[in-house]
């Protein structure tokens, strides 16, 4: 390919001699400043006659008078003085950019780089219909458009495990558009055939059987579907729940509980907030009431190491108790208080205030709804939770755990189940990383589904707009990232651990970020890819 200098929209300067390795300097002429913006992409000639520097622009254009220094009085008078003088000295644009790699043309393939280019090299505009091949956006999930191209689409695989199987997160500040981005992706996923279960902790998605209902009125809306081509619509195979105990806008949500005996006595404990002693106290009474109502041929020979069994693999299943309740359990509790001293019984019997408060919730055994998890995992079905009534994260947690378990489950006996993934809205209020340890029975379960599920493809999506209390292990499970505006110092350093090597200037764009715009950091993608968000179809509850 051969390039002219003459169309040249910049040349490359001479290196300061400090900084990164990846990152140079451009000189762009006032007359080209306005083709070369931020987060446009450049190719650089190589000495090869096909190869190519590829380079993003991350930081400018700054501006400097051509010849005078910007510290002259001729310059300072043309700036303090512009109301009276017209004048203004020549000047030019300083940008930097990240070089990528070296991009070979006719194959519109991209490898590493070894060196940099040579000072007073031109620069040039990468062809756009080059764009979409080299930085791997094609997909079946139309996410939104690449930043600066308004024309290219940036979408993600929905048939590749390294996506959706291997989970998301979606991070970002209250009003950023990380549930507008959440919204998308469900859209996306049940176009491609996926089962989605949303875990809803304020009520924003229980109406998205209808449109997006903000475009009545509304002209920028309006503009922003004939933007992105995407018509407002309901999604067709949808419905809501929630736990018992609690109250629900649309009267067609369905009301389950949930089995006291399903879940694991670690797991509860977890979620009750119970300390090592309480814990140990839980366990004991936990075994005493398994003991009695299980036989010895269907009961492992310790039953108080079952649980510590299971955690190391040696059943296929956890077991389940149903005649195992919480009134069950209470009763017993109540017999061993009777039996206790001291500050033995002190301990036993924060227990049984803890789990009388357990009892007041309702969540457990209090109807004979419960849900059909067959049901749940159908192809293009969206299923919510509606968890905005529960008045307490504890019911969240407790549904999470339990739907984590039976959807996992299912899906290791059922492997020919249409592809699956569950949205956590709020997930540090799961498993924050002030109590992860406490909590590595949740953190067990979470390892579990994200190892064994992905080749079930069944995967998970954390949101959160506060990264800086997830857990780092969270982050490590999640190897596509959509990070909307973010700020504060804990959250965006929270981001960087885990956001792996990436140009601090693209960092730097993240607390700045307008509503909508992301960064997308995914093994689908050869780097970090600025996205402006498609505007989602269906309709989103306000709870502000």
């Amino acid at each position: 390919m051969e390039l002219d200098k003459k169309n040249a929209i910049g040349f490359i300067n001479f290196d300061s001699g400090s900084g990164n390795n990846n990152e140079v300097e451009i000189r762009i002429p006032f007359d080209k400043i306005k083709e070369l913006l931020r987060g446009k992409y450049i190719i650089i000639p190589d000495e090869n006659d096909d190869q190519f520097y590829l380079a993003r622009l991350t930081k400018g254009p700054f501006y400097t008078p051509d010849a005078v220094s910007r510290d002259s009085a001729f310059a300072r008078a043309s700036i303090i003085q512009a109301g009276e003088i017209d004048f203004v000295p020549d000047y030019h644009a300083i940008c930097f950019c990240e070089l990528i790699g070296l991009f070979h043309f006719s194959s519109s393939s991209l490898s590493g780089i070894q060196t940099r280019p040579h000072p007073k090299s031109p620069v040039f505009p990468l062809p756009p219909e080059k764009l979409e091949d080299l930085l791997k956006l094609k997909g079946n999930m139309y996410l939104g458009h690449l930043s600066g191209y308004e024309d290219i689409r940036v979408y993600l695989d929905a048939n590749s495990k390294v996506v959706l199987p291997r989970n998301i997160g979606i991070f970002g500040t209250v009003g950023s558009g990380k549930t507008n981005s959440s919204q998308v992706l469900i859209e996306e996923a049940i176009s491609a055939g996926w089962s989605v279960v949303v875990l809803d902790v304020e009520g924003e998605y229980i109406s998205m059987d209808k449109p997006n209902l903000e475009i009545e009125g509304n002209s920028g809306l309006k503009k922003k579907f004939e933007k992105f081509k995407v018509t407002p619509e309901g999604l067709k195979n949808f419905q809501v729940y929630h736990p018992a105990g609690t109250d629900c806008k649309r009267p067609d949500s369905l009301e389950f509980s949930i089995p006291f005996g399903s879940l694991s006595p670690y797991e509860l404990s977890a979620i009750m907030g119970m300390n090592e002693t309480q814990e140990d106290r839980f366990i004991d009474l936990w075994d005493r009431q398994i003991a009695e109502i299980t036989t010895k041929t269907t009961r492992p020979k310790n039953p108080k190491n079952q649980w510590k069994a299971i955690q190391e693999n040696e059943f296929n299943e956890e077991p389940e108790y149903p005649d195992l309740t919480i009134n069950s359990l209470l009763e017993r509790l109540e017999e061993v208080v009777k039996e206790q001293k001291g500050s033995s019984k002190a301990s036993w019997l924060v227990v049984k205030r803890l789990l009388r408060r357990l009892e007041r919730f309702r969540i457990f055994d209090s109807t004979e709804n419960l849900i059909d998890v067959l049901d749940l995992l159908k192809p293009g079905k969206v299923s919510v939770m509606d968890l905005s009534n529960s008045y307490t994260v504890q019911v969240n947690n407790i549904v999470i755990a339990y739907l984590l378990k039976k959807i996992f489950e299912q899906k290791i006996k059922e492997p020919e189940l249409p592809p699956t993934i569950i949205f956590i809205e709020e997930a540090h209020t799961f498993v924050s990383k002030e109590n992860a340890s406490k909590m590595e029975a949740l953190l067990d379960r979470l390892r579990e589904v994200t190892r064994r599920g992905r080749k079930r493809w069944l995967g998970l999506c954390f949101i959160s707009q506060q990264p800086s209390h997830i857990p780092e292990e969270i982050f490590e499970l999640c190897n596509t990232k959509i990070i909307h505006q973010t700020t504060g110092s804990r959250n965006l350093n929270a981001l960087k651990v885990s956001g792996g090597n990436i140009n601090e200037a693209i960092w730097d764009d993240v607390p700045t970020l307008g509503q909508g715009r992301s960064i997308i950091i995914s093994p689908q993608f050869q780097h970090p890819i600025m996205t402006n968000m498609r505007i989602c179809k269906s309709n989103r509850e306000h709870t502000a």
